[in-house]
């Protein structure tokens, strides 16, 4: 048999074993006790610390790290790859603490649609899911790519009977179990996909013998502008995506209690880094020794490292390595899938049976897998994300400002976000000499860092300004503000807007006093229950 049958058989029997596993776990519970639907969405504080670390380093890693960190090493360099690396465990450790607060200040929140809906209301809210889904389909589109790939440049076969097998068999359990048999599954394929990088790292300890070593270090491969440059836009831009994402949000309101999600968060996020990074480090070092490459961008580097200066990689090895893509792929898009569905659930399905965005994410599956059969640069794919997310990122953070509830409303919010968008527009403008060019430039050709510590910057001034300016006119006509008094999560079958009630300018203080006070009423309502 041919190293493309061979492989391709082993792929799909892993990627189906691992689907009846998640079944098997699914109704096993079933059996036990019956998930309500906010069980399916959050597994809320069931999760124990060991199991939410493998889930937090599982849902991050996809079969895009093989990919993404080699290419990113050709043009940024070594500085480049350390700041990627680091900048993939960061974003948990900052998200699970603004989780933390944001989960014990308003423990029945089901998504991070619910609190913004209840801090900046309806507009706010709709965009901020937009922005979600928006960014979890980007990911979703970037590990369809990525397995494609894998079958299509590495093994010399048809990218689509793989990408097929994947979305359909995680669509069907993430239906059937929702997020809790998710995370149970990510521990086996966490633990998979660590064991064979073992044995690459040694296989490729043992067989890495290039002829020569270039030094001092190319200049694509050494210090350069944009290794320095993704010193500042790594770490903005995969914190900002991150929080726009609904899977490490899950795992929040999942985990046991704020010691599992404490060390939980810093034992994924640890994972993260060191896998990363290997995995990037070994398409530097095939690059480095003069590989022959597969392709030219040098997204496949890492499996040109396997081949040890050979145009092809023994059998078995490449083997291993493409099980470790395809179970870090399957355990990545189930964890977007039900980041999706919980997003549609909690905000756009409210009354409504949770079957409905169940059945609406195998719809969802038929374009993005369309699109992926496209090959486009999974880096770039990221790229038009993480932008996006981060022109919104600061008026969601300044949302969980205590002393700014009165003062930074919905209006504030829409106003950053537009300013932090012109910024870019701007910014590419003044780079490039011209309109379009100059948003092709910020969106589809580069990590720049102005482009994205400027609209951090902007938006923040931007929000500060409505603010200031709404201050003014509330004065003047003697408008009161609207201030949330009390957080009350709202039922599936029940969803009513959250209540506000206006007070004078004056009252704001007094207000803000007693909020805290006003948090004991916070309950969990039983509206969510029953599928």
């Amino acid at each position: 048999m041919s190293l493309a049958s061979v492989t391709y058989g082993l792929s799909i029997a892993t990627i189906v074993l691992f689907g009846i596993i998640a079944l098997f776990l699914a109704r096993r519970r079933q059996r036990v006790k019956k998930d309500d639907t906010e069980f399916f969405l959050t597994a809320r504080k069931s999760v124990p610390l060991r199991t939410i670390a493998w889930s937090f380093y599982a849902q991050g890693v996809g079969a895009w790290v093989i990919f993404s960190m080699p290419a990113y090493v050709v043009s940024a360099g070594i500085v480049g790859l350390v700041a990627y690396s680091v900048s993939c465990g960061l974003p948990i450790l900052i998200v699970a603490r603004v989780g933390a607060v944001l989960h014990r200040k308003y423990p029945g929140v089901l998504s991070l649609g619910d609190f913004v809906q209840w801090r900046y209301g309806t507009i706010p809210t709709i965009l901020v899911s937009l922005v979600m889904l928006l960014n979890m389909s980007i990911g979703l589109c970037a590990e369809y790519t990525s397995i494609g790939n894998l079958m299509e440049f590495v093994i010399g076969a048809p990218r689509l009977p793989i990408v097929l097998c994947v979305a359909i068999v995680t669509s069907i359990y993430t239906a059937a179990g929702g997020l809790y048999v998710s995370i149970l599954t990510d521990v086996a394929q966490g633990a998979f996909g660590i064991g064979l990088l073992a044995v690459m790292t040694v296989y490729v300890a043992v067989t890495y013998r290039p002829e020569s070593l270039p030094t001092p270090l190319p200049e694509g491969l050494g210090p350069n502008y944009w290794g320095w440059a993704a010193v500042a836009a790594m770490p903005i831009s995969m914190t900002c995506a991150t929080l726009f994402s609904e899977g490490p949000w899950q795992r929040i309101w999942a985990s046991a209690d704020d010691r599992a999600l404490k060390r939980g968060s810093i034992l994924g996020a640890a994972a993260l880094v060191v896998v990363c990074f290997l995995y990037g480090f070994g398409g530097f070092l095939s690059i480095w020794g003069g590989f022959p490459q597969s392709s030219k961008d040098g997204s496949t580097a890492f499996f040109d490292l396997l081949g040890a200066g050979s145009e092809t990689a023994p059998s078995w090895i490449t083997i291993l390595a493409a099980l470790s893509t395809v179970t870090m792929n399957e355990g990545c898009v189930d964890s977007i899938q039900n980041g999706i569905v919980d997003t549609l659930a909690s905000r756009f399905f409210r009354g409504k049976s949770v079957w409905y965005p169940r059945a609406l994410v195998f719809l969802i599956n038929i374009p993005i897998v369309f699109v992926s059969l496209k090959g486009y640069d999974i880096i770039i794919l990221f790229l038009i994300g993480n932008l996006i997310c981060t022109i919104c990122a600061v008026p969601l953070l300044l949302g969980l400002v205590d002393r700014f509830e009165g003062y930074v409303t919905g209006w504030s919010f829409i106003t950053g976000v537009l300013s932090g968008f012109l910024s870019i527009v701007v910014f590419g403008y003044v780079k490039v000499g011209d309109w379009y060019e100059g948003l092709r430039y910020t969106f589809v050709l580069a990590y720049d860092w102005p482009s994205f510590v400027l609209p951090l910057i902007f938006s923040a001034i931007g929000v500060a300004i409505a603010a200031f300016i709404e201050g003014a006119i509330r004065k003047a006509l003697g408008l009161a503000y609207p201030i949330p008094l009390a957080f009350v999560p709202q039922g599936h079958g029940d969803a009513k807007a959250p209540e506000e009630q206006s007070v004078s300018s004056g009252d704001v203080e007094s207000v803000a006093h007693g909020y805290d006070q006003k948090q004991e009423v916070f309950q969990e309502t039983s509206a969510f229950r029953g599928q």
